[in-house]
């Protein structure tokens, strides 16, 4: 049953993977809907991999003081806490804004700031998946500190970046449009 459910999980990093990979070559409603369905299906894998850190932590964190029980909570699964965070603020802007995003009334700044974030959140969903795969998390259900604090170091800059994305699709909205000139 574990392998099955370690292979749920990362089946669904590797098809959101997928989904980015058709958003960045893809433009429109095409675009926004395959970013919509990495996003959600990126939420899916983090929870899963979110309940097995959980479930460890819970065996272990009994026998600390409380403050050492939160520094753990914080070491283990603060990254994808903040990779959940930065996903789903990233979901509810494409949501929101989907409209003027497909018919092209936003800055081109925009599509920068996605395309970056997107890579972000990319090269995380790399990290995280070669460190889950290694026997290692497969026993303990761990993630070294050095990796966890490269994770929360690109999810700080994927924080940046979508409040960028944010800035500039609710204040930047009229700079996408465009005059023809005949």
């Amino acid at each position: 049953m574990k392998d099955l459910y370690s292979n749920v999980y990362k089946a669904l990093i590797i098809s959101s993977a997928i989904a980015f990979i058709i958003g960045f070559f893809s433009n429109g409603n095409i675009s926004i809907d395959s970013y919509i369905t990495g996003y959600s299906v990126l939420i899916l894998a983090i929870m899963m991999i979110l309940i097995i850190l959980f479930n460890n932590i819970s065996k272990i964190i009994q026998e600390q003081t409380i403050l050492q029980q939160i520094y753990m909570i914080l070491l283990t699964t603060g990254p994808f806490v903040l990779m959940l965070a930065v996903i789903g603020f990233i979901l509810y802007l494409l949501i929101t804004y989907r409209s003027k995003i497909i018919e092209n009334h936003i800055s081109q700044s925009y599509y920068s700031f996605s395309n970056i974030t997107a890579i972000l959140l990319l090269i995380q969903l790399y990290i995280v998946y070669t460190n889950i795969s290694t026997p290692i998390f497969e026993q303990t259900g761990k993630i070294s500190k050095v990796t966890s604090s490269i994770i929360y170091l690109l999810g700080v800059l994927s924080t940046i970046s979508s409040i960028i994305m944010f800035t500039i699709l609710k204040y930047f909205i009229t700079d996408g449009f465009v005059v023809n000139q005949f």
